[in-house]
Parts: structure tokens; C-alpha cells; sequence
């Protein structure tokens, strides 16, 4: 806890279009894949293989939506086809996940860098618009797909659902079972508090499926996420990807209201390296960018994830000093709101699932960061 806030009478609704909150993920849901960024089907086949053979055999119904007419390996090239052609087809996957009627949810394959190309014609397609509020579905991605949870949440009302994709956490060679996952949960009462200090396979795609399984499936508060002593602002949740967060804060028509919210950041890896975090340098400027946007001065507390890539105790320390000093120093150390570091969000394993736009508290006598509300019906 680096701070205190004295929370007054807050309205938590949303100055925007009314929420749809998705029913409940049924025990033999059908699930609609979708790649609205990175189009990676050819490129990791076993991956995405072993997520749908996970999937189906915990009772799924799992149909790949893949569109790639008139797409081509190689994007640079004169006339730009390919890219309007896969900007098209990424569209048209979305609208058909949401106008089937059999789709109980949407799961991302995968993030990536292209995600921001959709912005305009997500904006003005009011088609779309209509389809996912005649039929509000479950989505789930995370990273890039930050700003399809911002776009549909702004254009349409959807609550959706920050978590795993199939390819990077559902797609391990371990395998989960019924079993696995009842016999993790009977450990864990509340997964999101189990120690995140084991990093074999079988736990943490256990771990994965029982956090994400646990936020679509129970018309119910999630209740306690990992812990931290801090103060008690209640607010709704809204954040995302730290780097895609700087780069989307602004856009109009898509860009959240933050007075009263409790914002969520979480840091990738490197571009062009998988091995490493993004640079110290990038994540000040990342911070810096919003600060400039002035969020930091609307919200009523920060949730920040374990950042990937950061391994050791000087690493992490380093990678706080630019929030502590950012935040904690100078004109924004007035708000004094709080801020709860190394949460399991995000490019971390494990990984908890967060229901976007919930009312979350932070509770420093019970200890505890909540989700208050239930984010299925």
C-alpha cells in the first residue's frame, strides 16, 4: 500500500450505454474461436489443437470462426491488399460469433500487434453494434485485445471477461481434467489467492481453467483476488495491456470514463524478444502517457500485475520505482490513491481472470482486493 484515500458517496454507474452482463457459461457451452489480431492458425496448429481437445473434453463444444480470403503470409506489398483483406475478415469473425445464436461464448485465440486496425470500423459499424446487444455473449482475451473490451464496452454495453487465450495458456501440452480442476478448487477455495510460486504445466493450466471457469460460470461475487494491505475504494474495474492502454487512452468513442474506477495495468514481453519484459524505459513512458491523460488523477485506486519478465527482486523493485516515483512524487502524490503491485493478471502463469467494468474493492481492514459483483446472469 502506498497511499490512502478517503472515499466519499460515489455513484457507480456508468455514464455511458446501459451494461449488458453475458449469462452464465452452461456446462456444455459452445464456444466460438476468434483471431481479431494475430493470425496465427498456420503457425502454432498444435497449440491450438491441444486447446480445443482441452476444451471439448471437459464437455465444450469448441467451432473455429477463421476467415482468411484474400489474406497472404507476406503483408508488405504494394496495393495493401492483404491487410484490408484481413481487416475484413477479422470484422467478419466477429459478427458471425455474435449473430449465431448456438455461440454460448467467444474466447481470442491469441493477442498481437494489429488489434488497433479495427478501431474505425468497429466504431461505425452499427450492424455489429445491434448483433452483440441482441446477443450479448461471454468474450475473453487479453493483452492486445484490450481494446476490443474497451470497444465493445463503449459501443455496445458488453461486460467481457480479461483472461486466458487458448494458444499461449490453454494450449500446454498438459492436459486438465474434470478432476484435476475439482480436486485444485477443493485446495483452493479462492484460486485467485493460491501461491503463484509453482510453474509446472499441469498446476498452472489447472489454475488458468479454474480462475476463468470460476468468473463465467457463477451468477455470483468472485470474491478475494491475491492479497495486499491497502485501503478501501470501491469502484469499478477497467484497465488492461500498460503499452496498449498509453497507445489507446484518447481515441474517442471508445475511451472509458475513469472518475471512480479502480484501473488495472499489466505489462507484456518485449517486442522481438519472448524471453524478456518490456524495457524499464518503455514502461516509464507507457505510465508517463497516461498520467499525461490525467487517469491518474480520476481513479480511485490502481491494480498492477506481476510484470512478465521482471524475475528478480531487483528487476520487480526497479519496475515499481517507476510507478512509486511517477505516482507517489511530485503533483499526483496528493491523490494519495492505492496501489496494489504483483497481482497475478495478464502475461504472468498463473493467471486470474478479471471481469471487466465489475465493482471491485480494495480493503485494507479485511485485507483483501474483491470482486464485488457478479459478472454473469
Amino acid at each position: 500500500m502506498w497511499g490512502n484515500l478517503h472515499v466519499g458517496a460515489v455513484d457507480y454507474t456508468d455514464p455511458g450505454l446501459d451494461p449488458i452482463v453475458p449469462k452464465a457459461l452452461p456446462a456444455n457451452a459452445n464456444i466460438a474461436l476468434i483471431s481479431p489480431s494475430s493470425r496465427i492458425y498456420n503457425l502454432v496448429p498444435d497449440a491450438l489443437a491441444r486447446s480445443i481437445n482441452l476444451l471439448t473434453s471437459l464437455g465444450y463444444r469448441v467451432t473455429t470462426v477463421f476467415f482468411n480470403d484474400g489474406e497472404d503470409a507476406d503483408v508488405v506489398v504494394a496495393d495493401g491488399k492483404p491487410i484490408a483483406a484481413s481487416i475484413a475478415n477479422r470484422l467478419a469473425e466477429l459478427r458471425a460469433a455474435f449473430s449465431d445464436p448456438s455461440f454460448d461464448a467467444v474466447l481470442c485465440t491469441v493477442g498481437g500487434p494489429t488489434m488497433t486496425e479495427l478501431i474505425p470500423s468497429l466504431v461505425e459499424d452499427a450492424e455489429l453494434h445491434r448483433l452483440v446487444r441482441e446477443n450479448p455473449k461471454i468474450l475473453i482475451g487479453y493483452s492486445d485485445i484490450t481494446v476490443l473490451h474497451w470497444s465493445l464496452r463503449a459501443l455496445t454495453g458488453l461486460r467481457t471477461f480479461y483472461g486466458p487465450c487458448p494458444v499461449s495458456e490453454l494450449g500446454e501440452a498438459a492436459t486438465s481434467t474434470p478432476e484435476s480442476l475439482a480436486s485444485f478448487a477443493s485446495r483452493n477455495a479462492a484460486p485467485a489467492t493460491a501461491a503463484s510460486t509453482r510453474t509446472d504445466d499441469g498446476y498452472l493450466q489447472d489454475f488458468h481453467l479454474v480462475s476463468l471457469l470460476a468468473a463465467l460460470s457463477r451468477p455470483q461475487p468472485l470474491g478475494t483476488v491475491p492479497r495486499s494491505k491497502f485501503y478501501a475504494p470501491v469502484g469499478r474495474l477497467f484497465g488492461g495491456c500498460l503499452t496498449i492502454v498509453a497507445r489507446t487512452q484518447g481515441i474517442p468513442r471508445i475511451t472509458p470514463d475513469w472518475k471512480g474506477r479502480i484501473l488495472f495495468l499489466e505489462s507484456a514481453m518485449a517486442e522481438g524478444d519472448l524471453s524478456k519484459g518490456n524495457p524499464l524505459g518503455k514502461v516509464r513512458q507507457a505510465v508517463a502517457d497516461i498520467a499525461a491523460h490525467g487517469v491518474f488523477d480520476e481513479i480511485a485506486g490502481l491494480v498492477i500485475g506481476r510484470p512478465y519478465g521482471y524475475d528478480s527482486e531487483r528487476a520487480r523493485a526497479e519496475y515499481a520505482a517507476v510507478f512509486r516515483g511517477l505516482l507517489c512524487r511530485g503533483r499526483l502524490a496528493e491523490h494519495q490513491f492505492p496501489i496494489l503491485m504483483n497481482v497475478d493478471i495478464g502475461h504472468t502463469a498463473p493467471m486470474v481472470t478479471l471481469p471487466m467494468d465489475s465493482l471491485a474493492l480494495l480493503d485494507s481492514d479485511r485485507d483483501e482486493f474483491a470482486i464485488t459483483e457478479a459478472a454473469v446472469i
